[in-house]
């Protein structure tokens, strides 16, 4: 008994003697962050003036090349594959005959429906002469005539399925893939080749907000690819959408004419520069002074010996810089470093003055 009271002691004043030590060293702490605040009450930063320059410039965006035309050819008719006149890798021609499907069969329906459709014709024009004389009535020409047009329409429809087993190129470009091999038997509707044309390319490359208005006035547009350095391949703008996607970003379709010896393909990689037209001036800022995003942009601006946290409209962007549309002037001093030690209203030392 008299052993536990002993060691019940002993720890309460353990616990006493540590509850001291951290006591005492807090209030060390304390003292030393008040004075560090009497040696050092301001946070030192670097800033920037904001300055009107002519925002006349370039800015760039990436994106992959697809093929301006590209379709997959489909049978629109059953049968077995007879001939194959292409092969992946080739180039055709618009109209250019890719493969011919088993036509014995349609061949007879449409002579047969061309011939029905000839004998009609004949007893047609007997019967509009007969009628006039009685010969007829009115009712038996009507029924020949009905059954011309029904005639007319079988032999129309016979004559596309037979056109329809030539299997042509929709237009020219790369048999890019061969679904079907000579002696299958296919279904109407089976996918029998790719055609991809590349003469001509398309990129959709994704701008910001601020981009998309300097994308539609921009003077030229250079298209280069990682493949071929040096080489720059012209290019327009062809479509801009008219609605951000979940990103807030604006697709822009490129189209771009492709280079015989240096050739692009589709799925290369790819940069767009768009440059801008000159003479316009506007206030820019350097991008490090720029806190939170392009869309919910904020800075800090020196105000004497503190800062104000200010709100601003972005504009386009540039290498390194942006365009301030609204929320600051010229000459206003924003902070480009040191911002994170920063609240609205602090106290700072500009070291760059």
């Amino acid at each position: 008994m008299k052993r536990t009271i002993i060691t019940i002691i002993i720890v309460a004043i353990a616990i006493a003697g540590a509850a001291f030590v951290l006591t005492n060293n807090k209030k060390k702490m304390q003292e030393q962050t008040d004075l560090a605040k009497k040696v050092n009450p301001t946070t030192p930063v670097q800033v920037a003036e904001v300055k009107e320059e002519n925002v006349g410039g370039t800015f760039t965006a990436t994106g992959t090349f697809a093929p301006s035309k590209q379709t997959v050819v489909v049978t629109e008719v059953a049968g077995k594959v007879l001939r194959i006149s292409t092969d992946e890798g080739q180039y055709v021609t618009k109209g250019q005959l890719l493969a011919r499907i088993e036509f014995a069969t349609l061949a007879a329906d449409l002579q047969s429906a061309e011939a029905n459709l000839q004998k009609l014709s004949t007893d047609k024009a007997r019967y509009e002469r007969l009628v006039k004389s009685g010969g007829v009535t009115q009712a038996q020409l009507d029924d020949i005539n009905l059954n011309y047009v029904n005639a007319e329409a079988r032999a129309i429809a016979a004559r596309k399925k037979l056109t329809d087993t030539y299997i042509k190129a929709p237009f020219a470009g790369f048999v890019n893939k061969r679904y079907v091999e000579e002696g299958a038997y296919v279904g109407a509707g089976k996918e029998m080749f790719e055609i991809v044309e590349t003469t001509k390319l398309k990129m959709i490359v994704n701008v910001s907000e601020s981009q998309v208005l300097a994308a539609n006035e921009a003077k030229n547009v250079r298209v280069t690819a990682d493949v071929y350095p040096g080489a720059e391949y012209p290019a327009k703008v062809k479509f801009i959408a008219a609605k951000a996607d979940a990103n807030l970003n604006f697709p822009v379709e490129l189209e771009i004419s492709n280079i015989k010896n240096k050739p692009l393909r589709a799925g290369m990689y790819g940069r767009a520069t768009f440059e801008m037209p000159s003479g316009r001036t506007g206030l820019l800022i350097p991008r490090a002074a720029l806190i939170g995003s392009i869309n919910d942009a904020q800075v800090y601006v020196v105000n004497g010996d503190s800062v104000q946290l200010k709100n601003i409209v972005a504009g386009t962007q540039y290498a390194n810089t942006i365009e301030v549309v609204e929320g600051l002037s010229k000459g206003d001093k924003v902070v480009t470093s040191g911002q994170i030690n920063l609240v609205d209203g602090a106290k700072v030392t500009v070291l760059n003055k």
